[in-house]
């Protein structure tokens, strides 16, 4: 119930506070859209052009409070010899640290279960140029190939399931037509970050001394309750938008009422202010009990 709950709370999100027209209209990594057989998501960067007679399959779910987002369900027109899923996993709220996408598809391989077979080390790859990791495996008649790689501090995942070899083979092939803008929003790359004009890409730890002022949310609503929050900071050290990913609607409010009072500084990266995005978890803790005796 508390899982549904938060998607219905980010429908409210992308609706209400996230996409405040105080803050700059940037795009989400959950606008992705299928437009004319194409897959879009500006956010990432993002173009993929489907196979010829594949459609889109049912809607995912709303962001998860983990920061998890199914951005399109692809499968062919006719007979189901294959599926694809395209996703993608916000590192700065993942439940177990990401260390890349070697290592995110290295802790899936571990998960799996004991039924299906991976007998190969994740490989390193590249698609539309850019690196990407690989992991196969097997079972229930079903073969699967998964490709992951990191753009703006997500994991973005392509997830192929076929009951034919061929059918996964063609779809790994058009996979090597992806449009993708080089991404170079992570401290390692700084100055492709700042050819593309995406902000840099700075996790809170990194970033805590530069918040300047901060104003408490109100604890408000269920107990228990998180709102992960991404932030874009401007080269002038400005809010300049809040992306509240999931979270009921009344701490989702708190949350960003506080922020649009937040002040921050510059963030400067080789005597050059930059812009920033971050990310900030807000919990809401229970309210402390009280003492009932007379």
């Amino acid at each position: 119930m508390r899982a549904r709950l938060l998607c219905v709370a980010a429908i409210v999100v992308a609706a209400g506070s996230a996409k405040s027209d105080v803050f700059v209209n940037y795009s989400e990594p959950e606008d992705a859209a299928l437009k004319n057989g194409v897959f879009e998501d500006d956010y990432f960067g993002v173009r993929y052009r489907l196979p010829s007679g594949w459609v889109e399959d049912l809607k995912g779910p709303e962001p998860s409070a983990s920061g998890f987002y199914s951005l399109a369900a692809l499968k062919p027109a006719g007979e189901l010899v294959a599926t694809m899923q395209i996703s993608a996993q916000d590192n700065f709220f993942s439940p177990e640290p990401v260390k890349g996408a070697t290592g995110f598809l290295d802790a899936m391989k571990k998960g799996l279960d004991a039924s299906l077979s991976a007998p190969n080390a994740v490989a390193n790859v590249k698609l539309a140029g850019v690196d990407f990791a690989r992991l196969d495996y097997s079972g229930a008649g079903l073969s699967h190939i998964v490709f992951a790689t990191e753009i703006r501090c997500h994991t973005i995942i392509f997830s192929i399931t076929a009951s034919r070899e061929a059918a996964g083979g063609m779809l790994v092939e058009s996979l090597r037509k992806l449009s993708i803008v080089q991404n170079g929003s992570t401290s390692s790359s700084n100055e492709r970050a700042a050819r593309r004009g995406w902000p840099l890409c700075i996790s809170e730890a990194a970033y805590r001394d530069h918040i300047a002022h901060k104003v408490d949310s109100a604890m408000t609503g269920p107990r228990y309750g998180s709102v992960p929050v991404r932030l874009i900071i401007g080269a002038d050290g400005k809010l300049e938008h809040i992306h509240a990913i999931a979270g009921f609607p009344e701490q989702v409010k708190s949350v960003t009422d506080a922020l649009g009072k937040w002040e921050f500084k510059p963030y400067i990266v080789k005597g050059q202010a930059v812009a920033v995005e971050t990310g900030l978890l807000f919990e809401f803790p229970a309210a402390p009990q009280r003492n009932s005796g007379g």
